[in-house]
């Protein structure tokens, strides 16, 4: 192993809100757990990484206004207006390229959560701060810091994907809203999508995918995307979800309204899963690994708004800690906010355990293929 092994208990659930309840969108929580969590678990282990370097970029609007107050494409981003969304849903998007060399072998991209009041939000897996918007206008948000101990800095530094070969970015809001309907998200999804297929050159051998609640949502759907398309069997797929949230009444990512209680809840909680048969969802494995890191607080109270579970056969009334080869699922305690933020939400006593499980366990992941 390259790093210096840090041994880690079990893991844990976290939550990050993104905002306001949904009606009718949930089962009650008032059902009794099972079993206290913590015994229910199995232990994991994940090396300690060190942090890496913050780095400043310009975050774009891939639709900005200009002088008049027009919408338009941004260079470089075309994608996401020829894909259909609306123009006042696209300019909420903006993304940092934070590397952009001409030879690419490595696609790398990153996506914050769900972006759901005035202000910003922290990202451990981007690395952008609470305030990371608050230079925006209507073209581009300027000088947004990332964080070194961020997942997207702490692999720059590492150089398993070295930067005068990879094209890197963080999509500091990705506006894929919980609440907008099937075909406006859809329109969004194949906005990255194309986007993401713009990046690959002759000379792409793997693209790596990591995004935090709705972000992680967003990744695995893109990655079913560009698995379904024969023209990519070559190169390898890596993805890495951070509590993904997806709509189970709308069926997104094949979940349905059948919890999977997680296995290590907190006790007196009811984090939990929507259940997908996920090899459903994939049925081109090749060159595929994914690894989810499942809490399942429900975002807001009473509002069904929780991380995806996979499951093979049958759901399961409590998960279990999964490895198929191709995909891999760690259950934790933690609260949403905090598996997506591990160095702003927890208590400083929890911040290194929830670190090692969430950024730190994805790149001990990420290191055993490259």
């Amino acid at each position: 192993m390259r790093i210096e092994r840090l041994s880690v208990g079990l893991l844990s659930a976290v939550t990050l809100v993104l905002g306001g309840t949904q009606a009718g969108c949930g089962q009650p929580e008032h059902e009794s757990p099972e079993t206290p969590g913590e015994e229910q678990g199995t232990s994991t282990s994940a090396l300690s990484y060190p942090n890496g370097s913050g780095r400043t970029v310009v975050s774009k609007r891939v639709v900005y206004k200009d002088g008049s107050g027009n919408y338009q494409a941004a260079p470089g981003f075309e994608q996401f207006r020829a894909a259909g969304a609306p123009d006042g849903d696209l300019h909420n998007i903006r993304i940092a390229e934070v590397d952009a060399p001409l030879t690419r072998e490595a696609i790398v991209l990153m996506s914050s959560g769900q972006k759901m009041s005035s202000s910003g939000h922290n990202s451990g897996v981007t690395g952008q701060g609470a305030s990371w918007d608050a230079t925006c206008d209507a073209v581009s948000c300027p000088n947004v810091t990332l964080d070194g101990r961020s997942l997207a800095m702490k692999l720059r530094s590492l150089g398993w994907f070295p930067t005068g070969s990879t094209y890197l970015a963080v999509v500091n809001d990705n506006n894929f809203d919980h609440l907008f309907d099937s075909g406006k998200k859809q329109q969004l999804l194949n906005g990255f999508v194309g986007w993401t297929q713009a990046q690959i050159r002759p000379e792409t051998r793997s693209i790596y995918l990591a995004g935090s609640s709705r972000g992680g949502c967003m990744v695995m759907r893109m990655a079913q995307a560009l698995r379904a398309n024969p023209a990519y069997d070559g190169i390898d797929l890596y993805v890495s979800s951070f509590d993904g949230v997806c709509k189970y009444t709308q069926g997104e990512l094949g979940t349905s309204g059948e919890k999977i209680n997680n296995p290590v809840r907190p006790w007196g909680t009811f984090y939990g899963g929507w259940a997908t048969d996920l090899s459903a969802q994939f049925p081109r494995k090749g060159r595929l690994r994914m690894y989810h890191i499942a809490g399942g607080e429900e975002v807001a109270p009473a509002s069904g708004i929780r991380a995806f579970s996979a499951y093979s056969g049958s759901p399961p009334g409590t998960g279990s800690n999964l490895d198929w080869g191709w995909y891999k699922q760690t259950w934790v305690k933690w609260q949403h906010k905090e598996i997506g933020n591990p160095y702003t939400e927890p208590s400083s006593s929890d911040q290194p355990r929830v670190v090692s499980e969430t950024i730190d366990a994805q790149l001990t992941w990420l290191d055993a293929f490259l």
